[in-house]
């Protein structure tokens, strides 16, 4: 097969991205797909291969009307001398919440 004819290019074949409607089953094994390939691009030794994998879940986000969540990571010690990591999305649970790491 020539790779040439295989080249993906969604602006190629449409004038607007469409945007397909899934039941909610469905759309719990593309989340659970999306999340997958964002975790094997954190796997990915070049920073290339990492950016093609997110890039790919995205576009699929995008055509499934799933919303990708950026979170940030908070490491802290606890009163115990525990290490805890907090995930918290970014912006805040509530919309006009701010996080200490945005704000420096």
């Amino acid at each position: 097969m020539n790779n040439e004819d295989n080249d993906f290019n969604p602006e190629d074949d449409f004038d607007e991205i469409p945007v397909y409607i899934v039941d909610d089953a469905t759309t719990s094994l593309l989340e659970v797909a999306l999340n997958s390939i964002m975790s094997m691009s954190d796997m990915q030794v070049d920073d290339a291969s990492a950016l093609a994998l997110a890039a790919i879940a995205d576009e699929l986000g995008d055509r499934f009307g799933i919303n990708r969540l950026e979170v940030i990571e908070t490491r802290h010690t606890d009163d115990n001398g525990d290490e805890e990591i907090i995930y918290s999305p970014r912006g805040g649970i509530m919309p006009d919440e701010s996080n200490e790491d945005e704000e420096e």
